[in-house]
């Protein structure tokens, strides 16, 4: 009877440990997929702002780049709040550092390069429509930097605490 005791208790104590496993990779699965949904919706609010680019070059009216822009400039700003309270849970520490640093250099050209374009009314001539243009796209190679060390973090975070990887390639 007593080895019968014991063999439940450590059975129990498995099972108690597992579970905690789990929960602990289910809250590492979690964290991840909340970087990777600000990522994809900064790239939504990116796509949708050069949408408006295009309009706006195209028609020489700038006048609706502002509003677009302040909407992902204060999504950023809520992210950042956001992944300032995140729990480094398994380690998470180095990833949640890269996805802020990520945001703050997206707020930095999204505050200075984008904003460029909302100056411009129809008197605005090619060469500093493309000036500005060649101001963002360097800022794009610096942010895609950015952007791959979060990615690559996130692949060395699935795999130390054993996830499934549901990262696009970059």
């Amino acid at each position: 009877m007593y080895k019968l005791a014991n063999i439940f208790t450590i059975i129990i104590a498995v099972l108690i440990i597992s579970s905690c496993g789990n929960e602990k990779k289910e809250e590492c699965a979690r964290l991840d997929a909340s970087i990777g949904a600000i990522n994809d919706t900064l790239l939504n609010y990116g796509q949708k702002w050069g949408e408006e680019l295009e309009i706006a070059v195209n028609t020489l009216d700038f006048s609706e780049l502002p509003a677009t822009r302040l909407e992902l400039q204060n999504y950023i700003d809520r992210k950042i709040e956001y992944v300032e309270s995140l729990e480094p849970v398994g380690g998470a520490d180095s990833l949640i550092n890269a996805e802020l640093e990520f945001l703050k250099v997206e707020r930095q050209i999204i505050a200075n390069k984008f904003s460029a374009f909302e100056a411009f009314n129809d008197s605005v001539t090619m060469e500093e429509l493309t000036s500005a243009y060649v101001e963002v796209q360097k800022s794009a190679s610096q942010e895609q930097k950015h952007l791959e060390a979060v990615y690559k973090l996130r692949e060395t975070y699935a795999e130390k605490n054993d996830f499934p990887k549901y990262i696009d390639k970059y």
